[in-house]
């Protein structure tokens, strides 16, 4: 591995260096999550949970009302069924699915509208799924601005 690089004052270890970013590996995870995008726009509401192991991990915002580290399917479950429950409507416009290693990442833009508020916001959100065996282990929304969505959340 390389060793860590200095910059200004910032260590950094250049890990990717050492793997290949796309392989056989990388692209099977990328298929499996476009897969199941195809199947949730075909109307299996399913087809998300089935790409998850039951010990993955769903991580939130914690500035949000769902926010946290969410461990097991079922909470996993219960956690996203909290955060459709916070919005009278939403829609996303998925831009981008990119894998490297063990890692997709689903690039999106979200529109919302917070039921408890009405307010409506839009931002880009990446929602990272790493991989461990064919299946979803760790699974990371990150908002762009998760303060924008707090503050369209609180009443």
């Amino acid at each position: 591995m390389d060793s860590p690089a200095d910059t200004s004052g910032q260590q950094m270890v250049l890990a990717y260096r050492d793997q290949p970013g796309f392989d056989a590996t990388a692209e099977a995870n990328r298929k499996r999550i476009t897969e199941t995008l195809d199947a949730l726009a075909a109307g299996d509401g399913e087809a998300l949970w089935r790409i998850f192991d039951p010990d993955v991990t769903f991580h939130e915002a914690s500035c949000l009302p769902y926010g946290g580290a969410h461990r097991g399917l079922e909470a996993t479950k219960a956690a996203y069924a909290q955060l459709c429950d916070c919005y009278s409507a939403m829609h996303a416009v998925m831009e981008a699915v990119l894998a490297s290693r063990d890692i997709v990442i689903l690039y999106q833009t979200i529109t919302f509208t917070a039921k408890a508020t009405g307010r409506p916001g839009t931002l880009p959100v990446c929602e990272l799924f790493r991989f461990r065996e064919g299946k979803v282990v760790e699974w990371r929304a990150n908002y762009f601005d998760a303060c924008l969505v707090a503050k369209a959340l609180t009443p």
